[in-house]
């Protein structure tokens, strides 16, 4: 099939439908009517000769087929995108332009409020997406124009993914106001010995293995006793407000979300231990314009915001 037989244009719709992950929701987007969007879709499914979209429930989900093109149609309009923001530059206040962020759980509170905010009120036309990013894809999402940019720990990547740290954080530990050892250590004093006296809820995404602040215990030939392990940390935050628990947690994630009333929190009591933030974003970005601009509104926006 040669391109001079496409019409690009329903590369587009493509892209918007499998985002969007409906036509309603596509055709508002793409200022379309819903017949207009079914229209392109099939046109576009005769071009492949493949079946796009099918039936589930009230609404569609892409085919095997569609999954395997929509990596590569993205990163040929993001490629696109690029190069005639290269032409053009990129002045927000007139744009158009869609963000895609990765963000962890423990980031959004503390990020996307400042972030979400210079966006918006940079360019009536730009938005904003925020999602949770799979780390073992990462690089291959970034590749194909999944995200813009993305945050996390430092990853094991490819030197040729450029990426840089933005962000250095400490932890805290919380615990309900009136947690009765607490009480007590206020008056004795806190220290890591008080801190392995307390029982914990651990948080982590993976299904199994140390968090940070564990590896630093290890290391001293110490262990803390955990009685639940946890995904998120906004649940770990409610079983700390509702048990005798402890949760170590992002000094920022803690400033952004907690209720003072609520909880008692103190520094954890390993001074050393510091949560180093990096962003990352396509190796192929270095002349978009518009994602370089991203990039400064996430350093300003965690820039001793605390």
């Amino acid at each position: 099939m040669h391109l001079s037989r496409i019409d690009l244009n329903l590369l587009v719709v493509f892209d918007t439908v499998y985002t969007a992950g409906s036509l309603t929701a596509a055709s508002r987007k793409l200022n379309l009517s819903q017949p207009a969007v079914s229209h392109a879709l099939a046109r576009l499914r005769d071009a492949f000769g493949e079946p796009l979209f099918e039936r589930q429930g009230r609404g569609i989900a892409p085919t095997p087929f569609a999954r395997s093109i929509a990596g590569p149609v993205r990163e040929a309009l993001s490629a696109m995108e690029r190069t005639f923001g290269q032409a053009a530059g990129f002045e927000p206040t007139t744009a158009e332009r869609h963000f895609r962020i990765g963000l962890r759980e423990a980031l959004e509170p503390s990020v996307l409020p400042e972030l979400s905010q210079a966006v918006c009120a940079a360019g009536p036309r730009l938005s904003l997406a925020s999602a949770r990013h799979d780390r073992p894809r990462l690089e291959a999402d970034l590749a194909a124009g999944e995200f813009d940019v993305a945050l996390d720990v430092l990853l094991p990547v490819a030197d040729r993914v450029p990426h840089e740290r933005v962000l250095t954080d400490r932890l805290v530990v919380i615990a309900r106001k009136d947690h009765p050892r607490l009480r007590r250590m206020k008056r004795s004093g806190w220290s890591l010995d008080a801190y392995l006296e307390l029982e914990h809820v651990q948080v982590s995404s993976r299904r199994r293995g140390p968090s940070l602040e564990d590896v630093a215990l290890q290391s001293l030939g110490r262990t803390r006793r955990i009685r639940l392990r946890c995904q998120s940390h906004s649940a770990a935050c409610r079983v700390a407000a509702s048990t005798d628990l402890a949760a170590t947690l992002p000094e920022r994630y803690a400033h952004h979300v907690l209720e003072s009333d609520r909880y008692r929190v103190v520094a954890l009591p390993l001074a050393d231990i510091r949560l180093e933030t990096y962003m990352y974003w396509p190796a192929n970005a270095a002349s978009d314009a518009a994602n370089r601009w991203l990039r400064d509104q996430v350093r300003t926006a965690l820039r001793d915001r605390h």
